[in-house]
Order: structure tokens, then C-alpha cells, then sequence
């Protein structure tokens, strides 16, 4: 059977959420797929438990490798990939029924689009639902018909997305293609190659989306400053990178995203004074509802002093 999809899920210590996000792959009706799961030097027994389902699912391809981290992985794979497109699954993910379905029927049908994604949803540990990706974007969100459950096509891709990174790689579909033809993702980045890797794909072909909530994204516990100073030196790097290809005013605002986030991170930190006055260059650069809350927020825990 020829194979239409890849799906890619890069593993490292996920044994615990692999048999939910491979019984999500496998759920998926009336399309034809590989599944690669690229073992990043796992050392909790995940190796052993999918050598065992390999047994039940046939179409499971198991790659191991010593830990080179998760861009290394997606390449690998992609580069043993053989259907037409590849779909992208973190181990700790999950998909709803159909996913592939619809979005590979839209991308077949529109052989001008090499990037699809869906809207997903924040759950916590208990799988309870937070909030959607779409509707914590309203930058994004009002680019959407809502009435319209089916695929759309993005309008000025790069404006849009070099500073509402709406992508959750997760829910993606790409052109194999289009992606080999790109370069993959780039691993000379420390962070964020996944945003680069859209923001390439956007120069080249249509980009579409789905309002639907196709995609469960886990919101595991722990803190992520530890990477944070390494996601925005490749937010800086990505977004020079876009000078050439996206308007003025989207450059202005992704300047203005990436001053959001370096005011998140010194106010992780406990740096009232240096997230205050980032905040503040922020909203004046890009006045709007999620910078003004952040502003007012830093105004309040900077000046009032508990009793």
C-alpha cells in the first residue's frame, strides 16, 4: 500500500504518554501511514514497551539514537519518511478522530499549500481542558471565520505569524517536498527551529488552518526558564531573518512579541524593576489588551508593598 503520510514523534523519557498519543495515530480512519518514532536516548523503558507494540502495529517504525535533542530527531526522520506528506506528534500529544483525514483531504485538493495546522487545546496533567490556542491570540483570532470548521487559507502568512506564533507543531501537516526543500528545521538554532521552519515553508506555498480543535497540546509541570534566554536569542535571530519578506508593521509587532517576552522572563525571575521597564518599551511599541495587562500587573507588584 502506498504510504500518504508519515507521522513523526520524536520520544526522549515519554513512556508514561506514548500508548495515548500512538492510539490517537492509530484512530485515524481512511488514510494510509508510517509511523516513525525516533528514540532520543530514552532511559525510562520506552525502547522496550514500543518494540512490543511494533508486534501489534506493523506500520510502527522504531529509530534509536544517543540523545542529540528533538530537531536532530524530526530530521532524522523526516529524511526516512516516504508518504507524500508528514504530520508532526509529540510524544505527549494527542490528536481527536479524523485529524489526518480532513486535513490531508484540504492539502490533496490544494496542491498549492504546504503547511496546515489546526487550532489545539492547553490541557493539564488530569487532561482538563485550559484554553484554546486560537482564543489566547486574539491577534490571531480575528483573521477567523467561526462559522467555517473547515481548512482556510491564511492570508499574508508571514505578517501574521512572525509575531503570533499560532502553530502548535503538533497539529501540523507539511509537504514532505516542500520541507526537504527548505532544509528541514535548522539545528543551528537553540530554540524556536519549529517557527523558523513555518515562517521557511511560508515563503514558498500557501499556508491553511482549521478552527477546530484537532489537538490535545499537555501542559506538563515545571518551569521553562531555564530555556527561555535561549528561545529569545532565536526569536531575535528568526525575525531579522523575516526583514526582507514581512511589512513594517508586522516587524514592529514582532519586535514589540519578543520585548512581551523578555518581560515574562525577568518577571519569573523576580526582576520587578528590569520586567517593568521592558513591559513598558512593550506597550509602547504595540498598545494592546495582553501588553496592558502585563504592564499594569508589573505597575502593581513593582510599587505596592505588602503590608
Amino acid at each position: 500500500m502506498n504510504i500518504e503520510i508519515s507521522v513523526i514523534i520524536p520520544n526522549y523519557n515519554c513512556k508514561q504518554y506514548l500508548a495515548k498519543a500512538l492510539s490517537s495515530v492509530i484512530a485515524q480512519k481512511n488514510v494510509s501511514l508510517e509511523i516513525i518514532v525516533v528514540d532520543d536516548g530514552s532511559t525510562d523503558g520506552s525502547v522496550d514497551w514500543l518494540r512490543k507494540a511494533q508486534n501489534t502495529f506493523p506500520q510502527l517504525v522504531i529509530l534509536e539514537q544517543e540523545n542529540t535533542g528533538v530537531v536532530n530527531v524530526r530530521n532524522r526522520a523526516i529524511a526516512a519518511s516516504k508518504g507524500d506528506y508528514i504530520a508532526f506528534l509529540d510524544a505527549d500529544d494527542y490528536w481527536s478522530d479524523d485529524k489526518l483525514y480532513e486535513q490531508l483531504g484540504y492539502m490533496k485538493e490544494n496542491p498549492e499549500c504546504v503547511l496546515s495546522f489546526t487550532n489545539y487545546m492547553h490541557v493539564n496533567e488530569d487532561y482538563e481542558p485550559i484554553v484554546d490556542c486560537f482564543s489566547f491570540w486574539p491577534e490571531f483570532s480575528k483573521f477567523v471565520d467561526k462559522k467555517d470548521m473547515g481548512y482556510q487559507n491564511l492570508k499574508s502568512p508571514i505578517d501574521l505569524l512572525i509575531f503570533a506564533n499560532v502553530i502548535g507543531t503538533s497539529s501540523v501537516m507539511v509537504k514532505r517536498s516542500a520541507i526537504n526543500y527548505i532544509g528541514r528545521f535548522d539545528n543551528i538554532l537553540n530554540s524556536a527551529s519549529d517557527w523558523d521552519c513555518w515562517l521557511k515553508l511560508a515563503r514558498i506555498g500557501d499556508v491553511a488552518f482549521s478552527p477546530r480543535v484537532a489537538m490535545d497540546y499537555l501542559m506538563r509541570a515545571g518551569s521553562i526558564t531555564a530555556n527561555r534566554k535561549n528561545r529569545l536569542n532565536a526569536m531575535k535571530e528568526i525575525v531579522s531573518r523575516c526583514k526582507r519578506d514581512a511589512g513594517m508593521i508586522a516587524q514592529i509587532k514582532a519586535q514589540a512579541r519578543i520585548l512581551e517576552c523578555y518581560g515574562e522572563y525577568y518577571r519569573e525571575i523576580g526582576s520587578k524593576f528590569k520586567a517593568l521597564s521592558i513591559t513598558t518599551a512593550a506597550f509602547t511599541l504595540f498598545p494592546h489588551k495582553r501588553n496592558l495587562r502585563h504592564l499594569l500587573h508589573d505597575l502593581k507588584t513593582t510599587f505596592t508593598t505588602a503590608p
